[in-house]
């Protein structure tokens, strides 16, 4: 399973995803200042599923119909941090066991006691 992350996601998260075993790509590491839409044609042109903060990207998908790929978006509060990682992690092996993310596109919304997940 791929995973891209978009900059401004939290260091702390791609840091303690990677620790548990997951690939992860960090367009701050890789790409650093591309447009989102560009951040968009890489996860969906490498078929890696887009971590981020950025509500932004909720508006590509539903305002402008940004299709074809998975994206988990992480809202949480400082004190909200490890209950933050342990959804990600939990919800990203989910994900890497079915596959579902290889032919059945979503948007995840992550916060704190809950995973909404939204066909796209």
């Amino acid at each position: 399973m791929k995973i891209l992350a978009d900059e401004g996601f939290n260091g702390n998260f791609v840091r303690e995803l990677r620790e548990v075993g997951l690939d992860i790509e960090w367009i701050v590491e890789t790409n650093a200042g591309i447009l989102d839409e560009e951040v968009i044609e890489i996860a969906k042109a490498n078929n890696q599923i887009l971590l981020t903060e950025d509500k932004d990207f909720g508006e590509w998908v539903f305002a402008h119909q940004a299709t074809g790929l998975t994206i988990v978006f992480v809202r949480y509060k400082a004190e909200d941090i490890l209950e933050i990682i342990e959804s990600l992690v939990l919800i990203l092996k989910e994900l890497e066991v079915s596959k579902s993310y290889e032919n059945i596109y979503e948007f995840i919304t992550i916060s704190r006691g809950k995973i909404r997940r939204r066909e796209i």
